[in-house]
């Protein structure tokens, strides 16, 4: 009865000292469950209550989702979470109070990072081999995990939405096990939660294998090491309460090692929440670092690009060089093509101007010829109207030598005349009544067969042509009755239309002319190469040529038959 009393009454005691003691809410980032959050911080809970005996501590531990709740309606006092947490959490008015000694690191400025994790028989060595596969993370914005582990893989050029990312929520400590048994590829955890979980007899770390390894540390880890934990005040004003808990956390210890240091700055995670444009301070991004995230996301297309910018770059220079060289040949070639064209002309000019003289004096053999003839016939004669009419013949064949000379001017230096319609059966008449006195002398029968019709085309040049034939005709005759002592013969001008043109046939049975001279008409030699073998040929086949026609000679059975054919616009 009496012991009844008495702990009744120590059991009161106690009631109305905590009614007296003001409590106060630590919300805690509970990231692998309440259990293990619970004992983690239970020393840091006991050591705030010894020493501030007049005021009473309790804990909530609450995942990431459920303390930014807990902040934005007013049920936490203090909040013990990560440094980006912290960060992102400004905006209840957060106020610093102390930095976590991880006890891994005994520090708070170098005491978190992330690690890549694999399992131990997994293929994948590169974590370019990630893309397209399962990548797990806790949180979109945890911290130890995703938003370290998804910064170093970027900055390898391994874009987050290259992965096939889950997020699986807390606690961390079931991504090792989905990992583990083969439902995830890869994940993303906090550093030194594996070689935890192992010394807890949760899992073989020999089973796992770790990406993207840093330098040598207490864990294993796959990024940069960066600020610890942070113990905030949420709304706290009292500042000798603040003081007091200041005092209390820095004054803590576990297993002879402090558990709480001076807060650091956090400018390396305000940076990197930056560059994933998370949190208050992300702001709007200024240019660098826009250019320093766009270069560090996309390096491998910016050095690709630098790549085949300096290949097109080597390759104009190369192509200039090239053009430089081909042009100073074209050059060269161009003076050379020049001074080749130029002595070709000046040889050209010479062939011409023999060609030139020889054909005159061809040509003006027939009309002096003529006119000596006529002239001893005007001797002879005693009437007056006989000699009138050998001066008209005389007058003439002076009017036709002028007439040669000044056709043989504009053959060699100006283009043809103008075209006009040309009666053929006329202008045979005219040839043969002009040839008809030499062939008299001769005592050859020149005759004509010409159908009626006309073509248009340029006639000076059509009668120089048959005048040059049959005055060859006429020699031809004229040798073979000087050595030959054979008088008499045939001359036989035709003309005819035929499919395309007309055809003039001039053929005679004078013996037939050189096969070399047929031979060497066809080459288009120069005058010298015609003397003495009838010159008429050649100026005849020059202008056949200009008239878009053909001369052709070959020889008969008894003499030589050439024909020239005129097509339907020459």
């Amino acid at each position: 009865m009496i012991w009844n009393r008495f702990l009744s009454g120590f059991v009161l005691f106690l009631l109305s000292f905590s009614a007296a003691a003001e409590q106060y809410t630590v919300g805690f980032l509970a990231f692998r469950g309440e259990a293990q959050s619970r004992e983690e911080w239970s020393a840091t809970l006991a050591g705030l209550n010894n020493a501030t005996p007049e005021h009473h501590f309790v804990g909530r531990y609450l995942t990431q989702e459920q303390l930014d709740q807990e902040l934005s309606v007013g049920q936490l006092d203090f909040v013990v979470t990560n440094p980006a947490h912290f960060m992102l959490s400004q905006s209840q008015k957060l106020n610093w109070l102390a930095s976590y000694l991880d006890p891994h690191y005994g520090q708070a400025r170098a005491s978190v990072a992330g690690t890549l994790w694999v399992r131990a028989n997994s293929l994948i060595v590169e974590p370019s081999q990630l893309r397209g596969q399962s990548v797990g993370a806790v949180h979109e914005h945890a911290f130890g995990g995703y938003l370290l582990v998804a910064e170093q893989l970027r900055r390898q050029g391994v874009l987050p939405e290259e992965l096939d990312l889950r997020f699986s929520g807390y606690p961390v400590d079931a991504l090792a096990y989905l990992l583990r048994d083969g439902a995830l590829t890869a994940a993303m955890l906090p550093t030194c939660l594996l070689e935890d979980m192992q010394h807890e007899g949760l899992i073989e770390l020999a089973n796992f294998r770790a990406l993207m390894v840093q330098d040598d540390t207490h864990c294993v880890r796959s990024t940069s090491l960066y600020p610890g934990w942070s113990f905030a005040a949420v709304g706290v004003t009292d500042e000798t309460l603040l003081r007091s808990i200041s005092r209390a956390l820095l004054a803590l210890e576990y297993q002879q090692k402090p558990l709480w240091g001076a807060p650091i700055r956090l400018d390396d995670v305000e940076q990197l929440l930056r560059d994933w444009q998370l949190g208050p301070t992300a702001g709007p991004v200024l240019p660098l670092q826009l250019l320093r995230q766009v270069v560090i996301r996309y390096w491998p297309f910016w050095a690709a690009l630098v790549i085949v910018a300096l290949a097109l770059l080597l390759h104009h220079y190369r192509v200039t060089l090239l053009l430089l060289r081909r042009t100073l040949e074209r050059d060269k070639l161009h003076t050379l093509m020049q001074d080749k064209e130029q002595e070709l002309a000046q040889a050209r000019q010479r062939i011409l101007m023999g060609e030139m003289a020889t054909g005159l004096a061809h040509e003006l053999n027939q009309p002096l010829s003529a006119i000596q003839a006529y002239a001893q016939a005007g001797e002879l004669v005693s009437q007056t109207a006989q000699q009138q009419e050998a001066f008209g013949h005389i007058v003439a064949e002076t009017e036709r030598g002028a007439a040669i000379i000044r056709r043989f001017r504009q053959w060699a230096t100006q283009p043809l005349p103008s075209a006009e319609p040309v009666d053929f059966a006329c202008l045979c008449r005219e040839l043969v009544e002009r040839m008809q006195s030499r062939a008299d002398a001769l005592s050859v029968t020149l005759s004509s067969e010409c159908h009626n019709g006309t073509l248009l085309t340029v006639r000076p040049a059509i009668e120089q042509i048959l005048n040059n034939l049959l005055g060859n005709a006429l020699n031809a005759h004229g040798r073979l009755a000087a050595t030959a002592g054979q008088i008499g013969g045939y001359i036989m001008v035709k003309a005819n239309p035929v499919n395309g043109g007309w055809q003039l046939t001039i053929e005679d049975d004078a013996g037939g002319v050189d096969p070399s001279i047929i031979a060497s008409l066809q080459q288009n030699l120069p005058a010298t190469h015609y003397h003495g073998m009838g010159i008429g040929l050649l100026v005849s086949h020059r202008l056949a040529l200009r008239l878009n026609g053909r001369l052709t000679l070959e020889n008969t059975k008894n003499g030589t038959r050439a024909i020239l054919f005129l097509p339907e616009e020459s």
